[in-house]
């Protein structure tokens, strides 16, 4: 079987799912699957150099730019792919470019699409335009994937896409090595502040944890800019606003004790993971499918969404855990996530969903 693994993402934790998992497939070797990869060519995570490595340049996600009307380098992008006669393509990401490719990649081979925001974010400013990719790609898809099953049968409600056309797996990514904690009691809320992140709910909390280290680290929504900049005044707040670069992430992550998802809605988050990635425990508000994400008291928290007396409650508790009792639950959360979200362990699992 041969397959591509495509993205056209510049977004870094979306290039690693797709590289990460071209990677752990490229060095098992299987002598049934010819994997192949293509993705933009100034990837901001590492990517292996091989003859199954194909870069191109096209526009930056979702793809609405000037770029977007390259027809020259597009037609090369669907000529190569062509002469490839994959048996499979998965994209990974939602890209105008992903739809000529789907058009026009050849009778006999099958695309799978991956959905990450089924539900497009209330509040959030692009929602039209997200639902509009998600409409196209679910009926120009073969199959349409999510990373979680809680949303399985909305597919079908919101998009008409047949059940037999969709199927869910557990996201992955690459896993370093175990990080040791540095016991600084410090709570990290990363990612870009939009409405549905809870912003709102931060605030509060923070206000209500006076003793408590907050690192809010990502880039800021124009529709939040008032709670940020109310944010910014507290005492316990420490803002890294903007673009943030791997090694930023690393060390927002590294510094932190607690990784913390108070969110008015959610899908999954990907911020979940990434607090695996580094052996940090999460405590979230329990919406959408990050109840799918966090197992409670293995590898964080979970609480009774929009609550913000008892997430300050769980958090003033969390913090005040003995070193010995936060280390063990900071190896628990690490082994939970690779377990579950390593690229090395999503083979299996990803091959079984390509070949039913």
């Amino acid at each position: 079987m041969k397959v591509l693994l495509a993205t056209f993402s510049d977004n870094a934790d979306h290039q690693d799912i797709t590289f990460g998992l071209f990677e752990s497939l490229y060095k098992d070797g299987r002598p049934d699957v010819d994997v192949w990869v293509m993705g933009i060519d100034s990837p901001k995570v590492p990517v292996i150099d091989s003859p199954h490595t194909h870069l191109v340049d096209c526009p930056k996600r979702p793809g609405i730019e000037k770029k977007t009307f390259d027809l020259k380098e597009l037609n090369s992008i669907i000529s190569w792919i062509r002469k490839q006669h994959f048996d499979v393509i998965f994209f990974e990401t939602l890209h105008v470019w992903n739809l000529p490719v789907m058009m026009r990649c050849g009778k006999d081979t099958r695309v799978f699409q991956m959905i990450h925001d089924l539900i497009p974010h209330e509040g959030d400013k692009q929602s039209k335009g997200v639902h509009m990719m998600n409409k196209a790609v679910c009926r120009m898809a073969d199959i349409i994937v999510l990373p979680n099953r809680k949303y399985a049968s909305k597919v079908t409600e919101i998009y008409g896409v047949a059940p037999e056309r969709v199927r869910c797996i557990d996201m992955w990514r690459r896993f370093p090595g175990y990080t040791d904690p540095q016991h600084t009691k410090r709570a990290l809320f990363f990612g870009r502040m939009n409405p549905y992140k809870g912003v709102d709910n931060l605030l509060e909390i923070v206000k209500d944890c006076p003793d408590i280290r907050f690192d809010v680290v990502g880039r800021v929504d124009p529709q939040v800019q008032d709670l940020v900049d109310a944010l910014k005044g507290m005492p316990n707040v420490t803002m890294q606003n903007g673009y943030v670069s791997d090694d930023d992430m690393a060390k927002a992550f590294i510094q932190a004790d607690w990784v913390i998802l108070p969110y008015n809605s959610a899908t999954q988050s990907g911020v979940v993971i990434d607090g695996y990635r580094y052996g940090r425990p999460c405590i979230a508000f329990d919406v959408g499918a990050i109840t799918e994400q966090v197992s409670e008291g293995v590898s964080g928290f979970l609480i009774e969404p929009g609550n913000n007396k008892a997430f300050a409650g769980k958090l003033k508790e969390a913090v005040g855990m003995d070193r010995e009792s936060y280390l063990s639950l900071s190896k628990s959360a690490y082994d939970f996530g690779i377990k579950k979200y390593a690229a090395e362990g999503a083979i299996d699992r990803f091959l079984e969903l390509i070949s039913k």
